[in-house]
């Protein structure tokens, strides 16, 4: 039998996820991206030059998600793809792609504004470690114990 606990804890990260997933592609369809494109343009910015599994990693997609997001940043001028070592594709963000994160910024840090308005900053640092805890993230303590 299912722990009620537990399906509502499930649900409830679901939940909040498509929400605030939602918020943010709003937010940012006025400059053309959406949360997901952003995540990739911000990987790429922060490690230039990671290959196509490396990036989708960084970027917590599929390889096959990730190809069909630079393929669509790659069309319109936001990341060049450049090869690398033996058969690997190698990303770098264009002027226009860091052009475009810097516009990106300020509607972003609203909507992150907007998200978490109804949490204090102490109930946000408890979110991180509760979430830390069930998904530790790279470089973490919770990381480092698994």
């Amino acid at each position: 039998m299912l722990d009620d606990r537990l399906r509502l804890a499930a649900l409830g990260l679901k939940r909040a996820q498509i929400a605030k997933s939602a918020a943010f592609d709003r937010c940012l369809a006025s400059v053309g991206l959406t949360m997901a494109l952003w995540v990739v343009l911000e990987r790429i910015r922060a490690h230039p030059a990671l290959s196509t599994h490396a990036l989708a990693k960084a970027s917590m997609m599929t390889d096959q998600s990730l190809g069909e997001l630079v393929s669509k940043l790659a069309k319109r001028g936001l990341v060049e793809r450049m090869s690398g070592p033996g058969r690997s594709i190698r990303h770098h963000l264009t002027d226009a792609g860091r052009e475009l994160l810097e516009r990106a910024a300020p509607l972003l840090s609203e909507a992150l504004q907007n998200a978490f308005a109804e949490l204090s900053a102490a109930e946000i640092e408890q979110l991180i470690r509760l979430l830390d805890k069930i998904a530790p993230s790279k470089g973490s303590r919770n990381a480092a114990q698994r």
